[in-house]
């Protein structure tokens, strides 16, 4: 199977339509630190759309990493398994809507594998916060895991081709695989 990790997955604003969390509770481990969580977690998990939000509900939900369902099927069918899945609800207050096919996850794992020698990032920042301006894999570190978060910079989500595949043919909404070599995916 191919695994190539050349691919960053990104959360896509969608422009005007753009949907934000307000205030969300705050567990005790930060939701990018690849770690799981050392309590259980209440469900479902509460979230409140930000009033200024667009009427298009995306399948990404940034700020708490609230996956749509429909996103979370497409993850397990490309062979993601680190995940941490919660049930969650997105409510509304504007609109007096609840969304219940959200799920908030956690990505299980953080893999060393930036190539640092190739890579150019900017100094003075330090893992787990690195800033890179071009990101280059060494692909022998990944252990073959489909997707997981960077442990150089935690914000650095990378997915192999087949998850890359697997989003883009089912027509996510809120959800891009950018290219390491997009200088846009920095």
């Amino acid at each position: 199977m191919y695994y190539s990790l050349d691919y960053k997955l990104d959360y896509d604003a969608l422009g005007f339509q753009m949907v934000a969390l307000g205030p969300t509770p705050a567990p005790e481990v930060a939701w990018t630190m690849g770690i799981r969580y050392p309590k259980p977690v209440a469900e479902p998990i509460e979230c409140y759309l930000d009033p200024r939000s667009g009427l298009v509900m995306p399948d990404w939900i940034a700020g708490l990493t609230l996956f749509s369902q429909r996103f979370v099927d497409v993850l397990k069918s490309a062979g993601v398994r680190n995940m941490d899945i919660y049930d969650a609800v997105v409510i509304d207050r504007e609109r007096d809507r609840r969304y219940t096919n959200y799920k908030a996850v956690n990505i299980i794992g953080r893999v060393s594998c930036a190539d640092l020698e190739r890579s150019e990032y900017v100094p003075d920042y330090e893992a787990p916060l690195m800033e890179f301006e071009k990101l280059v894999i060494d692909e022998g570190r990944t252990m073959g895991v489909p997707l997981f978060r960077l442990a150089e910079s935690v914000g650095f989500i990378l997915v192999s081709e087949q998850v890359k595949q697997a989003i883009e043919a089912a027509g996510l909404m809120g959800v891009r695989v950018v290219s390491l070599e997009d200088p846009s995916a920095y």
